[in-house]
């Protein structure tokens, strides 16, 4: 018989990663939970980056974002794409819109790179002001036009927060005018630079956003879908998290040290690159990434949890085993620890518990 042990590090594969390629970025958001905008002393070098992909190359990665920061100010990013390609894995890269030009558009389009998301919070007006960057709004969508023309599939990220929330409908027209495909939504949370607002929504503000979606799927319009920052286990779950014409999608806990992994730019390594820093599993520097992915100990919120972890209305919920407190992001910026949530729409719309989502819709099965 196989110890439990090895089947768990057998189900265990960074299938989607995140590389924070920089911290340098032309604009300083309010809701960026980074803080980016200078680079690091201590970033990492450009053969530290390709050691990276080539060992996420051996570990069965399957897609890889190129995040910044703005990505593309760190001045290998085609490098790296061109990199991961060659291993077969499909590169992704999000973008502020900062650097989308004729040259990087076609850069993109050689490669290719398999998606380009790009950062869009709010119609200009909000847009602008968020990124303290006037004018961005206009280049934002002039970048998305230049890319849709390439034909590189682009996406949009929009973070909702107190002041994106009543624009959700209005951007939505907008943007597919513009040629966006796919569009995901992810909170503001309470981090970095949004600490010193009042961006981040109240739980008594998801309702609002939860009939938004709702309201807004049931249109032909182009509609958002919820990334892991939103939901979980409604009736209507899989609807509102899949994008149209895409395999269902299904919330199954959060992903972090399972499935998804992150690298900050000075080789801190995460479960996701959401997490805050206090989060951090190790750093490359002082580990080889394959051996810091291996070790059972590792992203012990996930692979060790205990549902006795679970606190609130996570710890009688019958999802509690499969949720396992929603976000562990979410859930450490607002409660201070994981598998604790306090903007669960299941909960707070106080919707009926769903039926179980079959398996192949966890897995993304049509």
């Amino acid at each position: 018989m196989v110890p439990r042990m090895a089947l768990e590090l057998l189900d265990w594969l960074p299938l989607a990663v995140g590389l924070e390629l920089t911290l340098a970025c032309p604009h300083r958001c309010l809701t960026c939970g980074s803080s980016a905008g200078t680079a690091s002393p201590d970033e990492l070098s450009q053969p530290e980056w390709l050691k990276v992909i080539d060992t996420l190359g051996t570990l069965g990665t399957e897609r890889i974002t190129l995040l910044g920061g703005e990505p593309l100010m760190h001045p290998g990013w085609q490098e790296l794409a061109a990199r991961g390609i060659e291993y077969g894995m499909h590169m992704e890269l999000v973008t502020s819109g900062f650097g989308l030009n004729s040259t990087t558009v076609r850069q993109m389009a050689e490669l290719p790179l398999t998606s380009v998301s790009v950062s869009v919070d709010g119609t200009e007006a909000v847009h602008d002001w968020l990124r303290r960057s006037h004018g961005s709004y206009r280049r934002v969508l002039a970048g998305i036009r230049q890319l849709d023309a390439a034909a590189i599939p682009v996406g949009v990220t929009t973070q909702v927060n107190t002041q994106t929330l009543p624009l959700l409908e209005a951007l939505g027209e907008e943007l597919e005018a513009a040629g966006v495909l796919a569009w995901q939504i992810q909170l503001t949370l309470p981090a970095g630079r949004a600490l010193d607002t009042d961006l981040a929504l109240k739980p008594e503000q998801m309702l609002t956003l939860y009939e938004t979606l709702r309201r807004m799927h049931n249109k032909r319009a182009l509609s958002p879908h919820l990334t892991d920052s939103i939901g979980w286990c409604t009736s209507d779950d899989v609807r509102l998290r899949t994008p149209k014409g895409m395999p269902k999608r299904a919330w199954i806990g959060c992903q972090a040290g399972i499935r998804v992994l992150g690298v900050t730019s000075s080789g801190r390594v995460k479960g996701c690159l959401s997490l805050p820093n206090r989060a951090d599993d190790a750093n490359l520097r002082q580990q080889p990434l394959d051996a810091i992915w291996h070790d059972p100990l590792r992203f012990p919120y996930n692979r060790r949890f205990d549902p006795a972890s679970l606190s609130g209305v996570c710890a009688a919920c019958s999802y509690a085993t499969l949720c396992r407190g929603g976000c562990t992001a979410a859930s450490l910026a607002w409660s201070g620890k994981p598998n604790a949530s306090r903007h669960c729409l299941r909960v707070l719309a106080g919707t009926e518990h769903p039926q179980p989502v079959a398996a192949s819709a966890a897995q993304g099965v049509p």
